[in-house]
C-alpha cells in the first residue's frame, strides 16, 4: 500500500513538472519564433526521458545530442544510447556517426549543431539540445569564439611524454603563456592543458584570447534541474547492474577485436577502461563492477560540483536572450 502511495505521489509530481515546463514553453513560443531548448541536468537525472516525454505529449521537436561519447558507433551499452525504436519515432542528431578512433572537437560539434538547428527550424520544429557535455553546449549557450586549430597528434604525443617524464611540467608551461586558463585547470587535467598548449602552438595566441563569450545567436530556453546524490547514486548502481546483464563486457571485447587501440580517447573513458582491466586479467568481475561504481560516483560528484557552479553563474549572471526554468 505504501509503495503504491509513493508511486502515485511520484506520478503526480512528474505530471506537475511537465505541465510547468509546457506552460513555460508555450509562453516562450509566443515571444520568440526561432528559438532553441536546452535540457541541462547532471548525469542519471532523467534529462533524456524528459525530452522524450515532452515531445510525445505535445511538442513537435527534434533532439540534438550534446554527449561526447554517444557520437561513436559500437558504444551503445556504456553510453546508454537511446534505442533505435525511439530514434525511429523521434529524430535524433549527432548520435552514432563516428568510429571510436575518429577525432571530433567542440568546434566540430558547434558547426554541425548550428547547421542542424537551422534545418530543424525550417521544418517549423523546435530543436532540443540535451546535455551532458558542458563544453559542447557552452559553444552555443555562451557562443564561444573557438579557434579552428586542428588536432596535431604528433605534438600531443610529445607533450604526453614530457608529462610522463616530469609530472606537472605542462601546467607550468601553461601558467607562463596563459595564466588565466591555467588557473581554471587542475594540474592533472592533462588533456585540457595539452589542448590549450596546442592552440597556442597553432595560433601564437593564448586560449583565453581566442576563446571568448559572445551574445547567443538565437533565443534560448534553459530547462535546468538539480539532482542530489541520494537520487543519482542508486540510479547509477542500477544502470551499472543492468549494463552487466546486457553484455557490456561483450561490447568492449568486440571493440578490442576490431583493433581499436586501448589508448584511444574513447576507450579510456569511465566504464570502458575498468572493463578493459578485467579483460586483461588484472582483476575479477566483482572488482570490475566495484571499480565501475566507485569511479562513476566520483565522476557524478565532479559533475555536481561543476553543475553547482554552472547554476550559480546562470543565476548571478543571466544572459541576454536566454530564459531560465529552474525545476526544484
Amino acid at each position: 500500500m505504501f509503495g503504491i502511495l509513493l508511486k502515485t505521489i511520484f506520478y503526480i509530481l512528474i505530471v506537475k513538472m511537465l505541465d510547468q515546463i509546457q506552460w513555460k514553453i508555450k509562453n516562450f513560443i509566443k515571444k520568440n519564433p526561432n528559438w532553441v531548448v536546452f535540457i541541462v541536468w547532471p548525469t542519471a537525472s532523467g534529462k533524456t526521458k524528459l525530452s522524450i516525454d515532452l515531445i510525445n505529449s505535445w511538442i513537435d521537436a527534434e533532439i540534438i545530442s550534446a554527449d561526447s561519447r554517444q557520437i561513436f558507433k559500437y558504444m551503445d551499452i556504456w553510453t546508454d544510447k537511446i534505442s533505435l525504436e525511439i530514434r525511429n519515432k523521434i529524430k535524433h542528431h549527432l548520435i552514432d556517426f563516428l568510429n571510436p578512433d575518429e577525432f571530433y572537437t567542440a568546434w566540430d560539434w558547434k558547426k554541425d549543431s548550428l547547421k542542424i538547428i537551422a534545418s530543424i527550424q525550417k521544418k517549423w520544429k523546435i530543436p532540443f539540445i540535451v546535455w551532458w557535455t558542458g563544453l559542447y553546449t557552452d559553444t552555443i549557450y555562451k557562443n564561444y569564439s573557438l579557434p579552428d586549430a586542428k588536432p596535431d597528434f604528433v605534438f600531443r604525443e610529445k607533450l604526453y611524454k614530457q608529462e610522463e617524464q616530469n609530472p606537472g611540467i605542462l601546467h607550468k608551461q601553461l601558467q607562463k603563456i596563459d595564466p588565466q586558463e591555467a588557473m581554471k585547470l587542475h594540474p592533472n587535467s592533462i588533456r585540457f592543458i595539452i589542448r590549450a598548449l596546442e592552440i597556442y602552438e597553432k595560433t601564437w595566441k593564448p586560449k583565453t584570447e581566442v576563446c571568448y563569450e559572445q551574445e547567443v545567436p538565437f533565443p534560448i530556453l534553459m530547462i535546468i534541474k538539480w539532482a542530489d546524490k541520494e537520487i543519482a547514486n542508486p540510479k547509477i548502481n542500477k544502470r551499472i547492474k543492468e549494463m552487466f546483464q546486457i553484455w557490456l563486457i561483450d561490447e568492449v571485447q568486440k571493440l578490442l577485436n576490431m583493433w581499436y587501440n586501448i589508448k584511444n580517447q574513447a576507450l579510456q573513458s569511465i566504464w570502458y577502461k575498468e572493463i578493459i582491466g578485467y579483460l586483461e586479467w588484472k582483476y575479477n568481475l566483482e572488482k570490475a563492477e566495484e571499480l565501475l561504481k566507485r569511479n562513476t560516483h566520483h565522476y557524478a560528484k565532479r559533475q555536481r560540483s561543476f553543475f553547482r557552479r554552472y547554476l550559480w553563474d546562470m543565476k548571478a549572471n543571466p544572459k541576454k536572450n536566454v530564459e531560465y526554468l529552474f525545476i526544484e
